[in-house]
């Protein structure tokens, strides 16, 4: 090869020597503005992806609490779901009548249980306050709902009047002023002659007490009473309720009612109408009709018993009585029932609702004069003694309230079983009996009144508005127990 096209040593780098010289040579070095905008770049980058996440948080958040979370269903029946804003709207508006309730109690009395009630009051506001958003939920408040949906059911089904117009005065009638209803009464059964000389009879009883009780003689019927003329004054004129008058000071309430609550518990008029007045309105309708059916008389047994801790002490005692002992004398020193023995285990007439099944199997098996057992309940070994049988007795006041609470108690749980059911905060239970042995109210024994007390504000409450004003509220220390 001729020399000229020799290349020249040192004059070229090969191809793949200037690869590497290339990847090897030392970097570029980036000025300082160079730097300083790269940081810019990155940090507003960073502060964008910042940004966009915040606002992606809060607006995850914001669609849950406000569009996931209330209508999450908290309980279902028939198919007809209860979200958990009804829920809320629904405590609110228990919690704001329960407030409401105590303050009323409040302008009757004086002193400290005037500041303990207002304190009752002060606290079921504050309860409200924490219900909007909240993620709990009260049991209680879920079975209510889930029993007003029932009701409302069950009124249909009766052909009850639910009209639009109805409830609009069962809505005014809670704000009527007191003794004028602007809805129809609805009528109480008449009581046969036997119940209503006993009534009569008991009311001449307690007006002895009061009287005994203030240091003044008893009104005799038919006497004069001494120092006064014996000329009978003229009967005052009893002044006829102004339903228009009472409708117009009702409408006023309401208004300041919806005021004070509709905002608050995000609810509209017919919201209410239907969430609230309407449940109330089909339970006195229905219960109503329910207690209607009750009959007043029942068999019923006049019975005595001795109630004992073991099976061994109830077959002694058993055998000491049929071996001819004393049933009175046996019982005042064996009995564990401490109510009852001192007057020999006297129940009193007693019909089958009143005391445990299998107690009541033997009482009404057993013939006047005869003493049967024992007999095991959840309180302990019973001898039972059966003095007298009747298969058709006038109920006294306390059966027949028994008898009215219990027939109301079968068509709700008869309602529960015929219907579907569903929910995470819903476990219907049977009442929770007493370990201690209760004898029924007629028992010829002394009563010992349970003084009132305050509020369970662990629980929260689920009262319903005072619809008919006929008793205080539902829910309230004062009233009756619900159903």
């Amino acid at each position: 090869m001729s020399d000229r096209f020799k290349r020249p040593s040192g004059t070229r780098t090969p191809l793949g020597d200037r690869g590497k010289t290339r990847l090897t040579s030392p970097p570029r070095r980036a000025s300082r503005r160079q730097k300083e905008t790269m940081y810019q770049r990155i940090f507003y980058i960073g502060l964008i992806a910042a940004c966009v996440l915040i606002v992606a948080i809060l607006g995850i958040g914001a669609f849950w609490e406000y569009q996931v979370k209330p209508n999450q269903v908290v309980a279902s029946v028939n198919g007809e779901e209860i979200t958990r804003k009804e829920y809320w709207t629904y405590q609110k508006i228990a919690l704001y009548n329960q407030a409401r309730t105590y303050e009323d109690y409040a302008l009757q009395v004086t002193g400290q249980q005037q500041t303990q009630f207002l304190m009752y009051a002060a606290q079921f506001d504050q309860m409200r306050e924490e219900v909007w958003g909240s993620s709990d939920v009260s049991e209680a408040t879920v079975r209510q709902m889930i029993e007003d949906h029932l009701y409302v059911a069950g009124a249909e089904e009766m052909g009850i009047n639910l009209s639009e117009p109805v409830l609009e005065d069962y809505a005014l009638n809670a704000f009527s002023p007191p003794g004028q209803s602007l809805v129809t009464p609805i009528p109480t059964p008449t009581m046969i002659p036997q119940r209503a000389a006993w009534a009569t009879e008991t009311q001449q009883v307690l007006e002895t007490q009061q009287a005994a009780a203030l240091g003044t003689p008893p009104a005799v019927a038919g006497a004069t009473p001494v120092g006064t003329p014996a000329a009978t004054p003229a009967a005052s004129p009893v002044a006829t309720p102004d339903i228009e008058a009472a409708r117009i000071t009702a409408s006023s309430e309401f208004e300041l009612f919806q005021e004070d609550v509709f905002d608050d518990a995000d609810i509209s008029l017919d919201e209410y109408m239907e969430l609230w007045v309407k449940p109330q309105a089909a339970r006195q309708l229905v219960d109503a009709r329910i207690i209607s059916d009750v009959p007043q008389r029942a068999e019923q047994v006049q019975a005595q018993h001795i109630l004992v801790a073991t099976e061994d002490l109830a077959n002694q005692t058993y055998e000491q009585i049929t071996s001819g002992a004393s049933f009175d004398e046996v019982t005042k020193t064996t009995s564990t029932d401490t109510i009852t023995a001192p007057t020999g285990g006297e129940l009193g007439w007693i019909t089958r609702d009143q005391m445990p099944d299998a107690f009541t199997e033997v009482a009404f098996s057993t013939e006047p004069g005869e003493v049967a057992g024992p007999v095991k309940t959840e309180y302990g070994w019973h001898i039972v003694k059966v003095n007298d049988k009747a298969e058709d007795r006038p109920l006294t006041e306390a059966q027949y309230s028994l008898a009215k609470t219990q027939a109301v108690s079968n068509w709700t749980e008869q309602q529960r079983e015929k219907s579907e059911i569903s929910s995470d905060y819903y476990e219907p239970t049977p009442e929770p009996t007493s370990e201690q042995f209760a004898p029924p109210p007629d028992a010829p024994t002394p009563i010992v009144a349970t003084p009132i007390g305050a509020p369970d504000l662990s629980a929260t409450p689920v009262a319903g508005p005072n619809l008919t004003q006929d008793a205080p509220p539902a829910g309230s220390p004062m009233a009756t127990p619900g159903q």
